[in-house]
């Protein structure tokens, strides 16, 4: 018996041949993820040549055997149009995951990789894959997938129409270093300098008042005074012209749920049954008709935005309820992002019924979107409202801006410039033309 036990200790398995690789997370990598290499396809240029095909297969087996190319590309001579097949070495490739042999790898410069030596060409990297990119060839039987000709593509360099394009990634997000900026400042200024603001500010001839907290002002008070309205015209009229602006740039309950996502990255997920946007609109009708019962502001005293502006300073209550508030809401961060924001916050209900009205939008599918293996934008939104399953149905999703906090972050995120600002009355896609 001592004898098998020693046996079986002894026994080298695939696991100790090809141990899984884990991902290496660092600090400064939540706050400025590394560079996305790719290659860009416009359909619109191609062709359908043939020439990518060609100096790809002369790379793998040394002659010009399209069959064997680790790309391919898609003729519709009916429509005339072309679709290239390539890998996009995604964020979080699905190839590596249903490779039962681990013969997929991600390496350090984001490249994915196929080892021949353990793989078995059983195909079920080309099922997992939503753009079926790692190609079997028919007469080897090995499965043949890009891996950007280790930083220098062939098909990119030899193209005659331009169609495919190299990138390394955006080098600098500037919406996200401006967005960040902007963010800090407003809760420096909000919290720290002016403490005890945002509810009701007066700097000089300027007044900003919360439009929530006018609400039921007017609510408590049975009163309307032109005053007030015109204090809380300036977060609406800016709603009106940015969407949700201030929720994405300037409120600093928001900036303090960004910076704890940061330290939280891993979601344990909201219960399905609480997924529910229409909840904010009852909290603010709830405060509102509160306020009107009860003769005060009935949301005021419990709201984060205003804990956090009164936390701070002599007259703060850092020990007090204030940080109690603050501490509960940015702990339902390891659920889901945002989740106040999504749910439950009255302030951005009373906004999103303005931005409903509002002149801009975001649209996300131009020609150049790879919707099939991408998704960085669907990835990327703090809100939830892109939804990845119809881009991976090659489905342009639609935004809706009464949810979104115009963050910009699937514009700044997106490699293809496929997501972008119109305004509403633009009823074409970017890069579409418009019938």
């Amino acid at each position: 018996m001592q004898e098998e036990t020693t046996e079986q200790n002894n026994i080298i398995t695939l696991e100790d041949l090809r141990p899984r690789r884990e991902e290496k997370k660092t600090f400064s990598g939540y706050f400025m993820p590394r560079r996305h290499s790719g290659i860009l396809f416009d359909p619109e240029k191609c062709t359908g040549c043939g020439t990518c095909e060609m100096v790809c297969s002369v790379r793998n087996v040394s002659k010009i055997a399209p069959a064997s190319a680790s790309m391919e590309v898609l003729r519709d001579e009916e429509d005339n149009r072309n679709f290239a097949i390539l890998c996009q070495h995604c964020r979080k490739p699905l190839c590596i995951e249903a490779c039962p042999t681990r013969a997929i790898e991600k390496g350090e410069d984001g490249i994915v990789r196929i080892n021949k030596l353990f793989c078995v060409g059983c195909g079920l990297c080309t099922m997992a894959c939503p753009e079926a990119a790692p190609l079997k060839d028919p007469v080897t039987e090995e499965i043949n997938k890009c891996d950007l000709c280790e930083g220098d593509p062939l098909c990119v360099k030899y193209c005659p129409s331009g169609a495919l394009t190299f990138t390394k990634g955006k080098k600098i997000r500037w919406i996200k270093g401006l967005r960040w900026t902007v963010q800090t400042v407003s809760f420096l200024l909000l919290v720290v300098i002016l403490v005890g603001t945002f509810c009701s500010l007066k700097a000089g001839a300027l007044s900003l008042s919360c439009p929530a907290g006018i609400l039921q002002n007017i609510a408590s008070s049975g009163t309307i005074v032109l005053v007030w309205i015109l204090s809380a015209f300036l977060i609406l009229g800016l709603t009106i012209l940015a969407g949700r602006f201030f929720c994405g740039w300037i409120c600093p309950f928001g900036f303090l749920l960004d910076l704890v996502d940061k330290i939280t990255p891993k979601k344990i997920g909201w219960p399905s049954f609480l997924k529910s946007r229409m909840v904010k609109y009852g909290i603010l009708a709830g405060a509102v008709g509160g306020s009107c019962a009860f003769g005060f502001q009935a949301f005021c005293p419990v709201c984060p935005i205003g804990s956090i502006c009164r936390s701070y300073g002599a007259t703060g209550t850092l020990n007090g309820a204030n940080l109690g508030i603050m501490g509960a809401l940015a702990g339902l961060e390891i659920t889901e992002r945002r989740v106040w924001c999504r749910y439950f916050c009255p302030v951005g209900a009373l906004l999103a019924l303005f931005a409903k009205i509002g002149l801009i939008k975001i649209v996300i599918g131009a020609n150049q979107c790879k919707k099939f293996s991408c998704i960085q934008c669907a990835e990327v939104c703090p809100m939830g409202i892109i939804d990845a399953d119809k881009l991976r149905e090659g489905i342009s999703p639609v935004i809706r801006m009464t949810e979104c906090i115009t963050c910009m972050r699937c514009i700044d995120r997106c490699p293809y410039g496929a997501a972008k600002i119109r305004f509403r009355w633009q009823k074409a896609v970017p890069g579409n033309i418009e019938l």
